[in-house]
């Protein structure tokens, strides 16, 4: 995990924390759902580019991000990513809907300390919060249990055969494109994208597209 520095609330000094979510209710709602851990003040932004912007001027005590931005479903990951090579040393809590293991260890990976869901008990969110912001690290139970799960043997069917071009897709949608920049970037048509898509549900396995985006993540993992 990268090195981070934690902060110390006082009274005089909110703890100012970028939150990186394209939905406005999000930050409006931060400083109601965490004023029982500390008073914060918020800096909120809607896109990659601007959290990145924020955290290089403001200098924040604490980033919040959401994993999925629009179409893109990996974009907080990304910018973890980002964040992490250009220096970023406060503590980075992911603050999402997704409850995939793979991404949420890749998240990790990726350097952030800590992952909530957004629809636990507030209760939960404030201690994630508290443990982040201290400089601690925060995981659920029941995701730390499926992360670990992942190493057991039997938990995946064998790898199935993809062709040349499902792989390509499948890459795009595990990198976090959207059907439209897969299908630019392919040069072929929205809907080949779209079909293709559904084919690598049935031969994955998969629930939905987050499922799909997860499953894609572990097949070139373990390419």
């Amino acid at each position: 995990m990268n090195a981070h520095v934690s902060f110390a609330p006082t009274r005089s000094r909110p703890c100012r924390v970028v939150i990186m979510d394209d939905h406005p209710v999000v930050a409006e709602g931060w400083n109601r759902i965490v004023h029982d851990a500390m008073p914060c003040e918020v800096i909120p932004t809607a896109t990659p580019l601007q959290a990145f912007r924020a955290w290089r001027r403001e200098r924040p005590d604490v980033l919040v991000i959401d994993l999925s931005v629009g179409d893109a479903k990996i974009a907080g990951v990304r910018l973890i990513e980002r964040l992490r090579r250009a220096g970023a040393s406060q503590p980075i809590l992911v603050f999402t809907m997704h409850r995939s293991p793979i991404i949420a260890r890749r998240a990790l990976q990726a350097g952030c300390n800590g992952l909530i869901n957004k629809d636990s008990p507030a209760q939960e969110i404030c201690q994630a919060f508290s443990e982040v912001a201290r400089g601690g690290n925060y995981v659920s139970a029941d995701m730390a249990r499926k992360i670990a799960l992942m190493n057991q043997p039997g938990m995946f069917t064998a790898k199935p055969r993809l062709t040349p071009r499902e792989e390509h897709i499948l890459r795009g949608i595990a990198e976090g494109l959207s059907y439209r920049d897969i299908a630019e970037r392919a040069q072929i048509s929205y809907k080949t994208v779209s079909n293709v898509s559904m084919t690598l549900k049935d031969k994955l396995g998969a629930s939905g597209f987050a499922d799909l985006v997860g499953k894609g993540i572990r097949y070139f993992d373990e390419l």
